[in-house]
């Protein structure tokens, strides 16, 4: 019981520290390296290591502390992160296997179109866009900043998987033996 509550308690940790990066460090850098999404990257990659309820309360934490720092209405980012989480599990419960990076690729694309689609969703219907009368999925800014977000995620997954695979025994390739 001590070591479950001292888990969520790394996580809210964590995920402060990542929003806190995200929202200060990374928003600063020059284009294309301002749309790296370190949330989402840790969220994909926490599928890796945690249980599916750990994943949610990182996704929940991460979106509340964006939210706070944040300056769109309240929610927006929980929302969306919690979107994107929720499409992720479905996937990977359903449809793929968690030892494959190749699968965690296509989670990664996933999870970044969801959360982006989402959140900007949300932004339109609160009135919070920059321009209200245009349509952010007609705006070649939102799809160039869309695929930069998806190549950079995509190799940050990628490297945390194959470190990962590196460390432990866990994500090993596993052969059934045949008769």
């Amino acid at each position: 019981m001590t070591r479950k509550i001292l888990t969520y308690i790394a996580l809210f940790i964590f995920s402060g520290f990542l929003a806190i990066i995200q929202f200060s460090l990374v928003s600063a850098w020059s284009s294309p390296w301002n749309n790296v999404n370190l949330v989402i990257a840790a969220i994909i990659s926490a599928f890796l290591i945690f249980n599916r309820d750990q994943v949610w309360f990182l996704a929940l934490a991460s979106g509340w502390f964006l939210d706070v720092l944040g300056f769109h209405p309240f929610g927006v980012a929980l929302l969306s992160l919690l979107s994107s989480a929720a499409v992720v599990y479905l996937v990977l419960e359903n449809w793929l296997t968690n030892r494959s990076l190749y699968a965690f690729l296509l989670l990664t694309l996933i999870a970044v179109v969801v959360e982006a689609l989402s959140y900007n969703f949300l932004l339109l219907i609160f009135g919070w866009s920059e321009s209200a009368g245009k349509l952010f999925l007609l705006s070649d800014y939102f799809w160039k900043d869309l695929a930069a977000t998806i190549l950079i995620s995509l190799v940050l997954v990628g490297l945390f998987f194959n470190l990962l695979a590196l460390a432990g025994r866990r994500l090993k390739p596993f052969f059934l033996k045949r008769h």
